[in-house]
């Protein structure tokens, strides 16, 4: 595959003028749990495809359909800003721009993952401050071990990368310093068992031990059709998993009877939340629920235990509305920011939906997946959705994301 180049696009700046423009639509909250009877739609649909008998609630919903942002709460709006910021960042004829979205601050760059389909996928990294993006040239023990690599997370002064494999190199999380892009592998294996291959990974800082915590989600990737990546046969189970460096020890610590796939992985600021997605196969392929094929949940977990980093205390915080979630991040104020088929959606601490940056309007719906995005990175002020072929800025109107 050749080496990809920053194809740098700009695009008019669009004003936030009034809650009439086309960039914001402004619902009100009690539509989100109370219509005009009758009333219709289904889970392959958006909310704002929803018909009801009154006319002046559907056409509200319906304007919303070609809104950048979806507000439903005040709280929402502070985000935004009164003059919110949309620009084409970078583009590329490949599908370059799909999941990851690792911020290194103090070089000030998002790194992000190729989509599969072809593989093999790739690293790219975006320089915010010139729009320029580039592959870089990994070096070290592990420099050609990351094969087809997927989520990202930076701590501590590396990024932690996850790769699924390819038909002859099994699944790895690898760390690369970001300066010099020296590759190490971290794990690789479970008592001499492949990784199924790891989706998504994050750390957290134990309380206890002041030692990090490595926790990664892993499941078996090739059943969901894309050639190139590890065949398998799967020996472990799809399960979360957890490193503590404290004593270097690798052990399962949510399984498959609490979260059928795992998928989205994130940990709050205090370190004391992990976030944990379901990805169920029927939901990422856009298929209606039933009672047999698990549930698109967001599930939160207490970070406790002697090691200070043992998931308790399980508890589903919100359920999807379209597809399931996907890419994860926890802004400086504990709000939760997630991508589903909807959009980027931000929810409070107790899950309620604040509002949804409408992918369908920013990015379009020509992406090679069910889903118009997968993934997304926040950075000061800063909102970059990922579209497949093309990474879309939002210029926020207050700084939400200053850690890592």
């Amino acid at each position: 595959m050749k080496t990809l180049k920053s194809i740098l696009s700009t695009l008019t700046i669009l004003p936030f003028a009034t809650p009439q423009s086309n960039l914001a639509a402004h619902i009100p909250n009690e539509y989100t749990y109370l219509l005009p009877r009758p009333f219709n739609n289904t889970f392959t649909q958006p909310f704002v495809d929803t018909n009801t008998s009154n006319p002046t609630v559907s056409s509200q919903l319906s304007r919303a359909r070609n809104s950048s942002f979806i507000s439903y709460s005040p709280e929402f709006d502070s985000i935004l800003g009164p003059s919110p910021e949309v620009r084409l960042t970078a583009s590329s004829p490949h599908p370059f721009a799909f999941e990851g979205g690792a911020w290194v601050p103090e070089l000030n760059q998002i790194w992000f993952t190729a989509f599969l389909n072809p593989p093999p996928g790739y690293l790219t990294i975006l320089d915010i401050a010139t729009s320029k993006t580039f592959r870089p040239n990994l070096t070290g023990p592990a420099a050609d071990v990351p094969i087809n690599p997927n989520g990202a997370y930076y701590f501590d002064g590396l990024v932690y990368l996850t790769s699924f494999g390819d038909t002859t190199t099994s699944p790895t999380i690898v760390s690369i310093d970001p300066h010099t892009y020296e590759t190490r592998e971290v794990i690789n294996s479970f008592f001499g068992l492949p990784l199924n291959g790891p989706d998504d990974v994050t750390l957290a800082r134990s309380r206890t031990t002041g030692y990090p915590c490595l926790f990664y989600s892993d499941f078996f990737f090739a059943v969901e059709g894309l050639a190139g990546t590890w065949p398998g046969p799967q020996e472990v189970p799809n399960a979360v998993y957890r490193y503590t460096f404290a004593d270097e020890s690798l052990q399962m610590v949510i399984s498959p009877l609490d979260i059928q796939t795992p998928n989205g992985l994130a940990v709050n600021r205090d370190n004391t939340l992990l976030y944990v997605s379901d990805g169920p196969d029927s939901a990422v392929f856009g298929q209606p629920y039933n009672s047999t094929s698990g549930t698109p949940g967001l599930y939160v977990f207490d970070l406790g235990g002697v090691d200070g980093c043992t998931p308790m205390n399980k508890r589903l915080l919100s359920i999807a509305r379209q597809g399931f979630v996907n890419g994860i991040k926890i802004d400086d104020y504990g709000r939760i920011w997630e991508i589903e088929y909807e959009g980027v959606i931000v929810r409070s601490q107790t899950g309620k939906v604040l509002g949804v940056f409408n992918v369908v309007d920013i990015v379009g719906t020509d992406g090679p997946d069910v889903a118009t995005g997968a993934n997304f990175a926040l950075a000061k002020d800063e909102l970059f959705i990922f579209g497949f072929q093309k990474i879309y800025a939002v210029k926020l109107g207050k700084t939400v994301k200053t850690w890592y």
